[in-house]
C-alpha cells in the first residue's frame, strides 16, 4: 500500500473564463470544485496510474465536510483527522488573455491533540504501507516540526518514504533524514541556500543532504532540466516538450509518477523519467493531476527517445 501525507489540504474551487475582458455576471449551476493539497494531488495521479494510495489528511468546518465529500465521489480513498479549524480555499481562474491565476488561503493553526492524532493514524496505516509520501505546506505557524514528527512515529517503518517540502519544514524533517527528497530549484536555494544546477554548489548540496541521511534527491525547474541524485550518481535529464495550461500539481504529479515506477520495481532513474512523464502530461491540464494514463506514456515514449 502506499500513503499520502497532506497537512494541509485545500477546497480548491476552478474558474473558465471564456469571455475575458468584459464586464458582465455569468450564472453557473455549481461552481466546480475539486480537492487539492500536494499529498492529495500525489494520491490522485497514482489512482490514474493504477496504484491508488490512501491519502491521510485533516478536515475541519464545512469546508472539510465537501473535502471528504469530493474525494469519495472521485474514488480516493482517504483517512481523515477531524480538526477544529476551517479547512483553506483556494480559487482558480482560467481565462483566455491572462492565463492561468490563483489564490488560495494559508490554512489556520493545527491544535496539538489534532497532531497527535494524526501521528497515531499515520503509525496504524504504515504498518499495512510500503511506500509513504508526505508533502506540502504546514498550515498556521506552529508546527513547523511537522514532518520531522511524523518521520519519528516512522522509526520502525522498512518501506521508502519520499518528502516535498520546503524551508524549515524540511529542515526540521532532516533532523530525522532517511527519506528520497523531491523539492524544485526555488525551494532548493530557499532551505539550503544551496543551487543544485550550479556546478561548483553542488558538492555542498549533495553534502548538506548525505549530511541529514537524505538518500536521494530529485529537483525540478519548471520547463528546465530536471537534477537527480540516486545517492550515488547525478543527472541532469532534459524534460519533454509540453504546452503549459497550468502548472498548479504538474510536481506532485512527478512525484506519483516517480513513486508508482519505485513500485513497481524500477530503478531511480527510470522512475524520474516516469515521473517527468507525468509532469509534463499534467502541466497541459487546467486542474492538478488530471493527466491521462495514455497521454503519460506519450511523453514517457518522447524522453526515452531524447535519452543518448
Amino acid at each position: 500500500m502506499i500513503l499520502t501525507i497532506t497537512p494541509n489540504p485545500l477546497l480548491d474551487y476552478h474558474v473558465v473564463d471564456q469571455n475575458s475582458g468584459r464586464h458582465h455576471g455569468t450564472r453557473l449551476p455549481k461552481i466546480p470544485c475539486t480537492v487539492g493539497g500536494k499529498g492529495i494531488n500525489v494520491a490522485r495521479m497514482l489512482k490514474t496510474l493504477g496504484r491508488p494510495a490512501l491519502a491521510l489528511t485533516f478536515a475541519g468546518g464545512n469546508n472539510g465536510a465537501k473535502v471528504i465529500a469530493e474525494l469519495q465521489q472521485q474514488g480516493i480513498c482517504g483517512r481523515f483527522v477531524v480538526c477544529r479549524s476551517e479547512t483553506r480555499m483556494g480559487i482558480n481562474l482560467l481565462d483566455e488573455s491572462n492565463g492561468h491565476r490563483w489564490w488560495m488561503e494559508e490554512g489556520e493553526e493545527l491544535c496539538e491533540s489534532e497532531v497527535l492524532n494524526m501521528l497515531d493514524l499515520v503509525k496504524a496505516e504504515a504498518k499495512s504501507a510500503s511506500f509513504i509520501a508526505m508533502s506540502g505546506s504546514i498550515p498556521g505557524r506552529h508546527n513547523a516540526d511537522f514532518y520531522r514528527r511524523v518521520l519519528h512515529a516512522l522509526s520502525d517503518f522498512a518501506g521508502e518514504v519520499y518528502v516535498d517540502a520546503r524551508g524549515e519544514a524540511l529542515r526540521q524533517a532532516g533532523i530525522v533524514g532517511g527519506f528520497f527528497l523531491k523539492h524544485n530549484r526555488d525551494e532548493a536555494i530557499e532551505t539550503f541556500g544551496l543551487d543544485p544546477f550550479i556546478e561548483s554548489q553542488r558538492s555542498d548540496y549533495l553534502s548538506c543532504l548525505a549530511t541529514r541521511k537524505i538518500w536521494g534527491a530529485m529537483v525540478t525547474d519548471g520547463k528546465n532540466d530536471v537534477f537527480l541524485w540516486d545517492g550515488h550518481k547525478t543527472y541532469v535529464l532534459h524534460p519533454a516538450s509540453a504546452h503549459e495550461v497550468s502548472s498548479v500539481g504538474c510536481g506532485d504529479a512527478t512525484l506519483a509518477g516517480l513513486i508508482y515506477g519505485r513500485k513497481l520495481g524500477m530503478g531511480i532513474l527510470e522512475s524520474a523519467l516516469l515521473g517527468m512523464a507525468a509532469g509534463a502530461a499534467d502541466v497541459e491540464k487546467p486542474g492538478p493531476c488530471e493527466a491521462t494514463f495514455p497521454e503519460i506514456e506519450k511523453k514517457l515514449c518522447l524522453l526515452k527517445a531524447a535519452l543518448p
